[in-house]
């Protein structure tokens, strides 16, 4: 997920990981706040794969910087990360699928109708399998762990009408 979102962030202009760090926070600090702990591995494996550069330039002050900038490599690659599945784990689930709606603006509309259509499918998917959790006479929940299947039931078809509603207004945008 973090590669999706550096790559998004320097597509139009190149940054520092500072500049990096904090407009990731600006703009997906409502699902991710990462550290440069987690961002400078991320930017590292990004440049093996040559998905992006660097540059090293002296501030006015005498002090050096490194900016960061994607090469064409690292825009196949963020089209790449985008459309690998996410998940199956619920937990990582979420935050991967909202970043990748963050940043879906990248995509040509084939490309987002494909990725809405894959998860809106997922995401039918792990209703199904909560949904039948909890009809599961053996499933042996107690009250607390039915009200929370129920809630998760909900959250993900808040995130389903969420998709549904980005593939509405595409439609729309073409008519």
């Amino acid at each position: 997920m973090i590669e999706i979102l550096i790559l998004y962030i320097i597509f139009k202009r190149e940054k520092t990981i500072y500049s990096i760090r904090k407009e990731i926070i600006e703009k997906f600090g409502n699902f991710t706040t990462p550290s440069l702990g987690t961002i400078h591995p991320a930017l590292k494996r990004l440049r093996m794969k040559e998905a992006v550069s660097v540059s090293d330039r002296m501030s006015d002050g005498g002090k050096k910087s490194s900016y960061y900038s994607i090469t064409e490599e690292g825009k196949k690659l963020f089209k790449e990360l985008f459309m690998q599945d996410c998940s199956h784990n619920p937990c990582l689930f979420y935050g991967q699928v909202q970043a990748r709606f963050a940043t879906i603006g990248l995509l040509s509309k084939e490309d987002k109708n494909e990725f809405l259509d894959n998860s809106i499918k997922a995401i039918d998917l792990y209703t199904f399998k909560n949904e039948n959790k909890l009809n599961d006479e053996f499933s042996g929940f107690d009250f607390y762990q039915t009200e929370l299947t129920k809630k998760t039931i909900a959250e993900a078809q808040s995130l389903k009408d969420f998709a549904l509603k980005l593939k509405e207004h595409d439609d729309r945008k073409d008519s």
